[in-house]
């Protein structure tokens, strides 16, 4: 094998889905997969548009979400290094459900979807683990929904951030400060609310020294005093 078959092959191992599985049994889609680049806020793919293909990130992070008739953008998640998305079409051949974009300079490792199909007529049970990959999203989807329904806007907020920092953040050296590079705009994205909303108790939260602000990042100086939203909601 090639040292770029050997290095996808290893990248793969990594994941949760190809965990375990046999060199022998990569060493194909190893061979089969490529690399694509994209730069900050370059489209991966649209809404509709057909699911040949399924992606691993290498380095960077993709924003899947969509947007509405009025440009309202909804982001469903942030896909970071190791993590794998666009399995939905791979499954049933259907089109795209979201709209997916670069959201800085990123990597990916591209598997095509006769491929995968392919490993998996071959190694049935490891298809059971892209099942498990899909309900763990409608999960995801579920509790979101409830959360709308449920918890107050600054519950939703705390819980939000708490997820973002541990998924994307950037702990600081000198305290147990927590950064998440993203605008308040990205989070109200991600949130399908307004960039207002987010404003209003994010600034609430700096008075009183829960979180700082700077432009395109914020920071979580007390994860503790985010928490106390959740509990209080009764979560």
């Amino acid at each position: 094998m090639t040292d770029t078959s050997v290095r996808n092959r290893q990248l793969l191992a990594a994941t949760a889905m190809f965990q375990g599985v046999p060199d022998s049994q990569l060493d194909a889609l190893a061979r089969q997969a490529r690399t694509l680049r994209l730069g900050p806020r370059e489209a991966l793919f649209s809404k509709g548009d057909p699911g040949d293909s399924m992606y691993l990130v290498m380095s960077g992070r993709v924003r899947v979400g969509v947007v509405s008739v009025d440009g309202r953008e909804v982001t469903y998640a942030l896909i970071g290094p190791g993590q794998m998305f666009g399995e939905i079409a791979i499954l049933d051949g259907g089109p795209r459900s979201a709209d997916a974009t670069a959201a800085e300079p990123s990597e990916l490792l591209v598997i095509e979807r006769r491929d995968i199909l392919a490993f998996i007529r071959a190694n049935g049970d490891y298809g059971l683990r892209l099942i498990e990959m899909l309900c763990a999203r409608l999960r995801h989807a579920n509790e979101l929904l409830e959360d709308t329904v449920f918890l107050s806007l600054p519950s939703r907020m705390a819980k939000q951030l708490l997820s973002l920092s541990d998924a994307v953040g950037e702990r600081q050296s000198k305290d147990e400060s927590v950064t998440i590079r993203m605008s308040q705009q990205a989070v109200a994205d991600y949130m399908g609310i307004s960039r207002e909303s987010v404003n209003k108790v994010l600034s609430k939260w700096e008075q009183v020294g829960l979180v700082s602000l700077w432009r395109g990042q914020i920071t979580i100086r007390s994860r503790e005093g985010l928490s106390r939203f959740l509990v209080d909601d009764g979560r």
